[in-house]
Formats: C-alpha cells, sequence, structure tokens
C-alpha cells in the first residue's frame, strides 16, 4: 500500500475523502476516515474495486458495510514474531547505515585536517627531499581515504540490500496476514475480526445479520486423485464463483482447508438462501478442467449452512449454528443448502 508523496497531495486525498463521506452519507468518525482516506488516495486497488461496485450499484454505506472493508483491507493482525523479527532487521540495518554515514563524516574531517597540515607543511620545505616527504604523507592520507570510502560504500550498499530484502519480507507477510495463499480471499483471522465488528453494529443498528458457512464436498477424494495443484485449482474456482455472487460488502473468505465462509450484514434468512442457492448451484454448473492437460475432470459440489443472527447472538453461538446447518447439509446427501432454525 503506498500513500501521497507530498503534502499537497495528502491534503487533496483528504479534502476528496471527506468529500466522498458526505456523499455517501458516511459518519466522519477515524475508522471511516482511514477506510475513505485510502481509497481516495487509491492506495490499495482491491479495496477501490470493491467500493466501485458498491457505488455502480447504489448500495448505501452502512456502519456496517464500513466496518466490513476495513476489517476486511486496514485491520492490523495480531502482533506476529516473525514481523517482530522483520522490523528488528530493519531497525539494525538502519542503525549500520547510520553509523556509516557519521564514520564518512568524521573520515572526511580527518582527512581534511591532514590535508591542511600536509599543505602548511609544503609552505615551510626549502630542501627537495623534505618536500619528497610531505607529499608521500599526502599520497598516504589519500589513499587511506579512498579505502576507506571504498569500506564505507560497500557497507552502505549492504545495508540497502538488506532493508530492501526485508521490506520485500513485509509486504508479503503483510499479504499473507490478511489473505489466503491460494485463493486470494480474507483469511480465517480477517474473517473473525470482521464478524465481531459487524456483530456489534447490527446490533447497534438494530439489522439484520446472517453468515454462510460452505464446505467442498468429497474435497480430499478429490485431491488425492487428481493432485494438489488440481485441488488449489479448485478451490480458487469456488472462490472466484462466491465472490461473484455476494455484495460489495460482504467478507468473503477461506475458513478452513476446504471450507469457505461469509458475513451478510443486513441481510435476512430468506435473502441468505437465495445467495447460498446461487453459489450452490453457479458452482455445480461447472465443470473443472485441468489446465495442463485441457481433461474435463468432472464436477465440484458444495454443501452449505445458513444462520441468520438472533437478537443478543454472539459471534461464536452464530458459527455454532451455521456450523450446525452445514453438518445438516452433508447428512442429507451433500450439494444442498440448510438453513439454521
Amino acid at each position: 500500500m503506498t500513500f501521497p508523496e507530498t503534502p499537497e497531495q495528502a491534503l487533496a486525498a483528504a479534502r476528496r475523502a471527506a468529500d466522498a463521506m458526505t456523499l455517501h452519507g458516511v459518519i466522519p468518525h477515524p475508522r471511516n476516515y482511514a477506510l475513505w482516506y485510502v481509497y481516495c488516495a487509491g492506495s490499495m486497488l482491491e479495496m477501490n474495486r470493491v467500493i466501485d461496485a458498491a457505488i455502480d450499484a447504489g448500495q448505501p454505506f452502512t456502519e456496517a458495510r464500513c466496518a466490513s472493508l476495513y476489517a476486511r483491507f486496514l485491520s492490523e493482525p495480531e502482533v506476529d514474531p516473525t514481523w517482530e523479527a522483520a522490523s528488528e532487521s530493519v531497525r539494525q540495518s538502519v542503525l549500520r547505515a547510520m553509523e556509516c554515514v557519521g564514520a564518512a563524516h568524521r573520515g572526511a574531517r580527518d582527512y581534511g585536517h591532514a590535508i591542511e597540515t600536509v599543505s602548511d607543511h609544503l609552505n615551510m620545505v626549502s630542501e627537495q627531499d623534505e618536500l619528497a616527504l610531505v607529499l608521500t604523507q599526502a599520497a598516504e592520507e589519500t589513499r587511506r581515504f579512498v579505502v576507506f570510502n571504498r569500506s564505507l560504500e560497500e557497507t552502505l550498499a549492504q545495508s540497502s540490500r538488506e532493508i530492501a530484502q526485508v521490506r520485500e519480507h513485509l509486504d508479503a507477510l503483510r499479504r499473507e496476514g490478511r489473505t489466503d495463499a491460494v485463493t486470494g480471499l480474507a483469511n480465517r483471522r480477517v474473517f473473525d475480526i470482521a464478524l465481531k465488528e459487524t456483530v456489534l453494529l447490527v446490533e447497534h443498528d438494530c439489522q439484520s445479520l446472517s453468515v454462510l458457512v460452505m464446505d467442498v464436498d468429497n474435497f480430499q477424494n478429490f485431491r488425492g486423485s487428481f493432485g494438489e495443484r488440481v485441488g488449489d485449482q479448485v478451490l480458487r474456482l469456488i472462490g472466484r464463483s462466491i465472490t461473484e455472487n455476494v455484495k460489495g460488502q460482504d467478507t468473503v473468505s477461506r475458513y478452513g482447508e476446504q471450507a469457505f465462509a461469509v458475513i451478510l450484514p443486513d441481510t435476512t434468512r430468506t435473502q441468505a438462501e437465495a445467495t447460498a442457492e446461487s453459489i450452490r448451484v453457479g458452482i455445480a454448473a461447472r465443470s473443472v478442467v485441468n489446465r495442463r492437460t485441457q481433461t474435463t475432470l468432472g464436477q465440484v459440489t458444495m454443501s452449505l449452512g445458513i444462520a441468520e443472527r438472533h437478537a443478543g447472538e454472539s459471534p461464536a453461538e452464530l458459527m455454532r449454528r451455521a456450523g450446525e446447518a452445514l453438518h445438516e447439509a452433508k447428512a442429507r446427501g451433500r450439494n444442498c443448502v440448510v438453513t439454521a432454525s
């Protein structure tokens, strides 16, 4: 994620964010401001695509939708030891670079003093032998300074490489901290954060909330027959199919090895059932093709469980009921949708 490089650009993005929040009726508290500032700065293309789709569809930016977007794209995951180690690597590299800069200043100062001393001696010499000695001293000081500078340049170059490598590592960790590596969807951690925040907001706004929990039928057999690469291809296909059937405010997550889950704010049980059936039918209608051999491998189906939140219900209890509905769908023969009572 990048941000405006100059104060003028940052101020312009801030003004656009304020105008956008006013236009869409968004309450300008810090979390919403952060969301819309990043959107107006164009710092996260994936988030911008989701928000643009919601705008094009005329969907309102309720507190629940804004909170879901913030949790999905901007909320910070819990501190990971790997992050701490990477941060310490950056700190040490920067310290070495700062030491090099300080050493360069000291070296230049010492060399300047040495050359001044040689210059003073040149003004006082009267014999050829004395002149040769002074020039030899000047040459030696220059040689030492050149060698010293080369050493500093190598150290600075190494520090720059280390910082660049750690920055790449941090970017990768940031992506891994929010998304599933196979499907590119939100991961379980982001889902849990988004669900907790969404429950609080729908409770406050007296809105409906439903969740979908899905599991790929007989996935282990499929992966065992065709291999892990094809299995990952199927998971990506399913992830795209789910995303195509939900709204911009909804959070789609890979919830487990072969499981997916969706948070549906401002969505009733009946609306969730329609969404779930669209997902089920869309996936079942597709044939899996091995991209390498172009061989048709057959059909993949999904079992889906739905739960609409009861007033006062916790996120854990809501997910428990959705999970029970999913188990019931499996017991009924798979490739079906079951709604929790």
